[in-house]
């Protein structure tokens, strides 16, 4: 039986869905999978939407369902998988423009690492990961009121947080999500590391370990120019829309 190819944006928004849903879902702020859209209805972590567009059509439905979210929340923002929406009406002005990201499958070049590279495991693993992704020096503690990526993240199905350390100390962190067929990159970041030297060690270390399935992810500025550089292309545009 001949496969059909994937249809790569909705892909990559489900992905990008599952990973949010999971977050969210470890900050007691679970969302709903509609056929559209993903919402939730909670307060949700800082930079996280409260929506994610799923498919390209469907607008009426999903601004009816972006509507009944302004009925309960005065500020949120939705993720506009495919910039198919104009959410000024309800009171949206764009936050920012990004590029979806595909990388087929199959290992990276090698490479010799610079960084030590392994997944977090712990609680204890998981706050000093925070610390790093949150460019704080690493002695310092993430307090428990601001986390953000909380210990129940890492029982999530196929969810790989990757800490790249020196010595006893993460400088670099990176997030890997398996869901379906393929795997989704985020919150690549280091304080230490340009974008350009951080995205190929993340790449090596993922495909690696999925070598039969596609890397997706988004990015912008020097992120995208970095991910281009490491083998991703660009699929598609998206929007984060902002409701103050």
């Amino acid at each position: 039986m001949t496969r059909r190819p994937p249809n790569r944006v909705k892909e990559a928004a489900r992905n990008n869905a599952l990973w949010c849903d999971a977050v969210c879902r470890a900050n007691d702020a679970p969302g709903v999978f509609h056929p559209s859209i993903w919402v939730t209805r909670h307060a949700v972590p800082p930079f996280y939407p409260n929506a994610v567009t799923l498919t390209p059509d469907d607008a009426a439905g999903q601004i009816a369902h972006i509507a009944a979210l302004c009925a309960e929340r005065r500020r949120f923002s939705v993720k506009d998988s495919y910039e198919a929406l104009d959410l000024r009406s309800l009171g949206f002005d764009v936050l920012f423009a990004a590029t979806w990201l595909w990388r087929e499958a199959g290992s990276a070049t090698p490479l010799a690492p610079a960084l030590h590279w392994t997944t977090i495991a712990d609680a204890a693993g998981l706050e000093r990961w925070e610390a790093a992704w949150s460019g704080l020096p690493g002695e310092q503690r993430v307090a428990a009121g601001e986390r953000i990526f909380r210990p129940a993240l890492l029982a999530e199905p196929g969810v790989r947080l990757l800490a790249g350390s020196r010595g006893d100390e993460i400088i670099a962190v990176a997030a890997a999500h398996l869901t379906g067929e393929v795997v989704g990159l985020s919150n690549v970041f280091s304080a230490r590391l340009a974008a350009a030297e951080l995205y190929p060690e993340v790449v090596a270390w993922t495909s690696r370990r999925f070598p039969e399935r596609p890397l997706v992810g988004y990015e912008h500025g020097e992120d995208l120019r970095a991910a281009l550089t490491a083998g991703f292309r660009a699929i598609g545009g998206l929007r984060v829309w902002a409701r103050e």
